[in-house]
């Protein structure tokens, strides 16, 4: 139960964190092979659970204001944690914002286009490491794992799909993970 939490947790984080993911990788060329055209159809499928999910979590969120304040103070925790890693999250979004907007402009040659993917990837690796090694910390650890519980607890009450969701997007996630290959799905976990 706290893996699958710890599963919304790193969404919510990512998707506070790295918003603008989704159009990048839609932004790459469209000459897919048939199992990058299914991982995309999965991946399709995994987003469209994850907003869902999002939307019971904000609808839990607002509808328990006691809820709202742990999450904004883990948020606090977590972001001052990241920036004393030396991660500047502000300036961290901005990039990855400008880089995808640059990746979905189309105005880009296929050399420039993967030197832009090997920036955004190494600029969200920094992030990762930095956001993980936070999440480490004890007193973060803990505050998480409550948070995670409450959470889930309430998203429950909230709106009865929410096993179910969680249940079909741990599933499609091992799809993912078996259509990838091995260097790919390395840090998705």
């Amino acid at each position: 139960m706290i893996k699958r939490a710890t599963s919304i947790l790193a969404l919510a984080i990512a998707a506070l964190t790295f918003g603008t993911m989704t159009g990048v990788a839609s932004a790459q060329g469209s000459g897919a092979t048939a199992d990058q055209q299914q991982a995309q159809q999965l991946m399709q499928q995994y987003r469209q659970k994850a907003a869902k999910l999002q939307q019971i979590h904000q609808e839990t969120i607002q509808a328990n204001p006691k809820l709202a304040a742990e999450q904004e103070k883990f948020e606090k925790q977590v972001r001052s944690a990241v920036e004393k890693q030396g991660y500047d999250v502000d300036k961290g979004q901005q990039r990855v914002q400008e880089m995808a907007q640059k990746l979905q402009s189309g105005d880009l040659s296929d050399s420039e286009r993967q030197a832009l993917m090997k920036d955004f990837q190494a600029e969200r690796q920094q992030m990762v490491q930095a956001r993980d090694a936070a999440l480490q910390k004890p007193e973060i650890k803990s505050a998480g794992e409550k948070l995670q519980e409450d959470t889930l607890a309430a998203m429950k009450k909230q709106d009865s799909q929410t096993s179910q969701l969680l249940d079909e997007m741990d599933s499609l996630r091992n799809q993912l993970r078996a259509a990838m290959p091995a260097p790919a799905a390395a840090g998705n976990g």
